[in-house]
């Protein structure tokens, strides 16, 4: 498997001292998870087909980070499921519910980890309690940490720093020195949560921390320097680690409290606050463009762009705001809310109508929201993908030809039938461009997957193959792969929005 972030805090000499999960128990004999196929959640037999021994090693594999939100999203979504385990098979210890709450632990999913391990009274096991508290510390649930920690056996190593940290809690600081007696360069919840409480300097390694949940508990840390914890929280975004609404929320409170920002900071603290705190419509998707114009072509784009979009959750699509219809389809694009760029597509269309400077502008999305799979009311046509490629040209010529091949690749991943050459899209990548190409066996292993119908499977191969590789690297051959992939084991959702992803990394 690709490197995961797991290795990178290694290479840079900060680990997070969270408790291994221990096999104890055996919760592989009935499913474990809390969701459901009617409350979000796989179904049930989407282990069909794949053996123990599989589905273990894939979980192990899993990107503790992966630099797409779709690909996150649905990792999370197979761990969570209540899946019934594939049959006992002889494969080695540790049991796939222990490798599940070692992952959902290394991806920062405190509350979830917790529901999942009360719910298959996994509190029994003093290592899967364990790896909750820790958990739950370092998501600043201290109050529900340390109810675990006062009702359940903890591994004995553990159990000591959890309870003194507990006591800090209580307002006994002489107990922190014995919270955070942990390894040189090392942090985990109860040490981190005695820091916080007693404004213990953080060691300037564990700022540099890159694993997911030490990074959202630094985030979160109110005795940092709030342009501390932006600086963190803006790479954290970039890396999927946080949600934008968390950064924006973070811009919002260092502007409210005259905080000393880097130039470059506050710029982008004020675009985002500005379209945050727009009045009315038009105000809203102005700043929302101003945001756009600040940040294009920087790589904090995407993460910009993000923050400030989701201030148009709440806007309608009524035929007062078509003026706007085409900003507002562009941010719901970005966010990957289908359904409301669905509305402000079809307002759209009926605003540009006789208008062929609006109709031009608006053919520069159709080529996207066909992608993300949105009826459009307008069949994509050979002639709108060349205009698209026109228009891409005219802006970038240097970057156009691979956006170009990018925009064929996912057309064709998402079922649009373009034979070679029947469009002036590029049908390989220019010769100078530095793509990365995944290792052949996990592609093939993907692709073996999906035809074999195996869905937990594909959806775990899936962002295997994507790895840490940034998303405007990724091969173009290889983003249609997983999308085509995902597409054919029902997770149509998941693929549109990594295809988006991939095209506003690209720059489309």
């Amino acid at each position: 498997m690709n490197a995961s972030r797991a290795s990178l805090a290694v290479a840079a000499a900060v680990l997070m001292a969270a408790p291994a999960v221990a096999q104890s128990a055996n919760f592989d004999d009935r499913p474990t998870g809390f969701l459901t196929a009617t409350t979000g959640g796989m179904a049930a037999n989407a282990w069909a087909g794949t053996s123990l021994a599989t589905a273990k090693r894939l979980v192990s594999a899993l990107p503790n980070a992966p630099r797409s939100r779709a690909l996150r999203d649905l990792q999370f979504k197979v761990l969570v499921s209540q899946l019934t385990p594939p049959p006992a098979d002889g494969s080695p210890p540790p049991s796939l519910f222990t490798l599940k709450v070692d992952k959902l632990a290394a991806m920062g999913e405190a509350e979830s980890l917790n529901e999942m391990v009360r719910s298959a009274g996994g509190y029994a096991d003093p290592a899967a309690a364990s790896a909750v508290v820790n958990a739950l510390m370092l998501a600043g649930e201290r109050q529900s940490a340390c109810a675990v920690v006062r009702q359940s056996q903890l591994t004995e190593a553990f159990a000591g720093r959890a309870n003194a940290a507990c006591r800090v809690l209580q307002g006994d600081s002489a107990a922190a020195p014995a919270a955070t007696n942990v390894g040189a360069g090392q942090i985990d919840g109860p040490a981190l949560m005695a820091m916080d409480l007693t404004h213990a300097q953080v060691p300037a390694g564990v700022l540099r921390n890159t694993q997911p949940a030490v990074v959202r508990a630094l985030v979160g840390l109110k005795a940092l320097p709030i342009a501390t914890r932006i600086e963190i929280a803006e790479r954290a975004e970039a890396l999927a680690i946080i949600e934008a609404t968390t950064l924006g929320d973070l811009y919002l409170e260092a502007l409210r409290e005259g905080a000393a920002l880097p130039p470059a900071v506050a710029r982008r603290a004020r675009t985002v606050a500005a379209a945050r705190n727009a009045s009315n419509p038009t105000e809203m998707v102005n700043s929302i463009a101003a945001a756009y114009g600040e940040a294009r072509g920087s790589p904090l784009f995407p993460t910009i762009a993000r923050a400030s979009a989701a201030a148009l959750i709440n806007l309608p699509a009524q035929p007062q705001f078509a003026n706007v219809a085409q900003e507002a389809m562009r941010g719901f694009l970005l966010l990957g809310a289908k359904l409301q760029a669905q509305a402000w597509v079809r307002l759209a269309l009926s605003a540009v109508s006789n208008n062929a400077r609006a109709i031009i502008a608006l053919d520069r999305l159709v080529p996207l929201a066909a992608i993300a799979g949105i009826d459009d009311a307008k069949q994509l046509t050979i002639g709108e993908i060349n205009r698209w490629y026109e228009v891409t040209r005219e802006d970038d010529a240097a970057r156009a030809p691979l956006r170009g091949y990018l925009l064929l690749e996912l057309l064709r991943s998402t079922g649009f039938e373009l034979p070679p050459r029947s469009t002036e899209l590029p049908d390989k990548p220019p010769g100078n461009a530095r793509l990365v190409m995944p290792p052949t066996a996990s592609l093939q292993a993907l692709v073996n997957a999906a035809g074999g119908g195996r869905r937990a499977e594909t959806a775990l191969l899936a962002p295997i193959a994507a790895g840490d590789t940034p998303l405007n690297e990724l091969h173009p051959a290889a983003i249609a792969t997983i999308v085509q992939a995902l597409r054919h084991v029902g997770e149509d959702f998941s693929a549109r929005l990594f295809a988006m992803e991939t095209a506003i990394a690209y720059g489309l």
